[in-house]
């Protein structure tokens, strides 16, 4: 989804349909509620205490968790977390192991039909020729299963306490979307990037042999210029239905701390020594300018990862998969506080009937999908064969 500010809602109430506004929620009290709470956060003495009369008194609360949704996703939209720069995104329907279809061709690739003079080869995708009165071969499409990764459901609660909202209900207010966000975000960061490492075996790490300029790399090879040349060129050797797949940019995921120093070397130029004397002179061209530097918390020094930028292959590598009408998190409020003998309501700010509290929850269904390991090449810097 593309990212829109709060202001580009043409229904700020609903969120252009994206929220249900639950049973006592308003468009007229949500927005008494946002005049009180701006107005408190601004240092008026007047709406904290209306703000906190209304809320040990009132339904203001539910109000308030409206409020909050309404401000909470367009902020969560705006946000770039670091599995976003590694993964595309991807809507699925049940929490089944997501399924990626491909067209595969059942005919023989040394065949030949017709005067056509190019083989009809599998490894390159291409139709055969059918000839007069032939019979079409056949292809069929084949669902792959990921092969890690998969959605979940994922949340948790706090409580907002009696105490706690006589304290300081300003504070709480104030912290707790923030707080909610980096939650739900840095879940989304950790589901990626285990998708990614869950699928990461021998099978995908770096061989090791020559570079075009003669260089040689170990395998699993400590991080440096040339062993990105080799990985990417091993890479370029692998086939996926038969195919060669090209690959227009690459991601390199590093630990935490080493972008800096990696950029430094990763961008720069050839240069050539003219004559045998000293005298260097840049040629311009970079065969690394295609990569990007990522650090990640989830690599440990001095293991590396190349993984293919979203949208760089034909068919996709890495994603984070969204459940089909649940793809933004979700806040909801628990206001099971019981009756005062003689049937009169009790506020949600009163607290439960159990603990006196008022609880919050936070719901997001999604996870990581991986769903080709073969364009991953991966090295555990240790430079020894395994």
């Amino acid at each position: 989804m593309t990212a829109k500010r709060l202001s580009e809602y043409k229904d700020k109430f609903t969120l252009d349909g994206r929220l249900k506004a639950p049973l006592g929620v308003s468009d007229r009290k949500v927005k008494r509620m946002k005049h009180l709470v701006e107005s408190t956060l601004g240092g008026s003495f007047e709406a904290r205490g209306q703000l906190q009369e209304a809320m040990s008194s009132t339904d203001a609360i539910f109000n308030y968790a409206h409020l909050l949704n309404i401000n909470l996703l367009p902020q969560y939209d705006a946000l770039e977390p670091t599995w976003r720069q590694i993964a595309g995104t991807r809507t699925v329907q049940d929490f089944r192991p997501a399924v990626l279809w491909s067209l595969v061709s059942r005919w023989n690739e040394t065949e030949r039909q017709g005067s056509d003079p190019t083989p009809n080869a599998a490894p390159h995708g291409i139709a055969p020729v059918v000839p007069e009165g032939g019979v079409y071969p056949y292809a069929y499409m084949s669902g792959d299963e990921s092969q890690a990764g998969g959605i979940q459901k994922r949340g948790f609660k706090t409580d907002f306490t009696f105490e706690a909202f006589i304290n300081d209900a300003v504070g709480f207010i104030q912290a707790l979307p923030g707080e909610m966000l980096n939650v739900a975000t840095d879940t989304q960061d950790y589901d990626t990037y285990q998708a990614l490492l869950n699928g990461i075996d021998t099978t995908v790490q770096i061989a090791g042999g020559l570079t075009p300029d003669g260089s040689t790399v170990k395998p699993n090879a400590k991080l440096s210029r040339a062993a990105i040349i080799r990985a990417i060129y091993e890479v370029s050797q692998r086939k996926i239905n038969n195919r060669y797949v090209k690959v227009n940019g690459w991601n390199l995921l590093v630990p935490v701390g080493q972008a800096d120093y990696v950029n430094f070397w990763l961008n720069q130029s050839i240069a050539e020594i003219q004559n045998g004397s000293l005298e260097l002179t840049v040629t311009g061209y970079n065969p690394l300018a295609n990569v990007t530097v990522v650090e990640s918390e989830w690599l440990n020094d001095p293991e590396w990862i190349l993984v293919p930028k979203p949208g760089a292959t034909r068919r996709p590598v890495l994603e984070y998969g969204f459940l089909a009408g649940h793809a933004d998190p979700e806040v909801r409020i628990d206001g099971a506080t019981g009756s005062y003998v003689g049937g009169a309501g009790i506020s949600p700010f009163e607290g439960s009937f159990d603990n006196d509290s008022t609880t919050f929850r936070l719901r997001q269904i999604g996870g990581g999908i991986l769903w080709e390991k073969r364009l991953i090449i991966w090295s555990d810097g240790s430079e020894v064969a395994h």
